[in-house]
């Protein structure tokens, strides 16, 4: 029998709702537990103008010792920047399994979730549940899948914001985001963060495209509720000397591809993914900047961004 991890009414809970690029979450927790204490980089989130009757992910929060079967479970990652070999993700015939070793104890969190992620189940330890970044973490693994449903997509880039439009720095670890978009607030006027790690880009239903803060944001506490449209999207490679291409076609997807958040072997989300991005590269320019990490870089690239119709 599949089991759906949905909220339900409860008098042991207490239900929290969140925005994220204006779609709802819904998180339900134990009563006694300040909501702020255990998401404090939500607090910016709490939804105000989202509808209600129609969230992208529903998680409920436990401190009680999970009970799925993993007896028959396979095995499809234990690779993660975040917790190197202290993260397992395992999928069941209904389910996927996060699991993520505690680094004080002998303990782990969980998390069992729907095959789209609209509902899921988090076996939370009770002495960390305030005060620790792994049920935020495992917030957004739900929010990254389940919103590729919504023509949304959570990337890995920083976002800077100039005059009501959005710039995503997209590159691999190491490459320089934080850099790039701090060096544009320190050379570019009215250049402001709005996100340093996780942004989400959503299709709106008119076809406009918007990047989103978002309650993840990495190491740099960035953690901003807005939407601004794209102007464009911007792939950093180190070099030595600072050149700017254009990519189209095949080639702009692959320029977006390493950086959006997706489950590969989950074939309905993959694909979802994918049409949005083909969606998403026919209305935003997509660029490779060869850069140093210097101010005539930043210069460079806002130059060639600003003009774009």
């Amino acid at each position: 029998m599949k089991k759906e991890y949905q909220l339900t009414e409860n008098n042991n809970l207490s239900s929290y709702d969140y925005q994220v690029a204006d779609h709802l979450i819904k998180v339900s927790l134990p009563k006694g537990i300040v909501a702020d204490h255990a998401l404090p980089t939500f607090v910016d989130f709490h939804a105000v103008n989202v509808d209600l009757s129609k969230p992208v992910s529903e998680i409920t929060i436990s401190i009680e010792p999970h009970d799925e079967d993993l007896t028959n479970a396979t095995l499809r990652s234990d690779i993660s920047m975040t917790w190197g070999d202290r993260f397992r993700f395992y999928e069941t015939e209904d389910t996927y399994v996060t699991q993520v070793m505690s680094e004080s104890s002998n303990e782990s969190w969980w998390m069992i979730s729907s095959k789209d992620f609209s509902s899921s189940k988090i076996y939370a330890i009770r002495s960390e549940l305030e005060g620790n970044s792994i049920l935020g973490w495992l917030i957004m693994v739900t929010f990254a899948q389940a919103s590729l449903l919504h023509q949304t997509i959570l990337i890995h880039a920083s976002v800077i914001e100039k005059d009501g439009h959005g710039y995503a720095f997209l590159g691999k670890s190491g490459t320089g985001k934080s850099t790039h978009a701090r060096l544009w607030m320190e050379n570019i006027e009215n250049a402001k963060l709005l996100n340093d790690d996780n942004p989400a880009i959503r299709i709106l239903e008119n076809g406009e495209v918007f990047i989103y803060g978002t309650p993840w944001s990495g190491k740099t506490p960035c953690y901003k509720n807005k939407g601004v449209p794209v102007k464009a999207i911007i792939r950093l490679k180190q070099a030595p000397y600072n050149e700017m291409i254009w990519k189209t076609g095949r080639e702009a997807i692959i320029a977006l591809l390493p950086s959006s958040s997706s489950i590969r072997w989950n074939r309905n989300l993959f694909d979802q993914m994918l049409n949005s991005l083909e969606e998403i590269i026919k209305n935003i320019p997509v660029g490779q900047l060869s850069c140093l990490p210097d101010r005539e870089a930043a210069v460079l690239c806002f130059n060639k961004v600003i003009n774009l119709k």
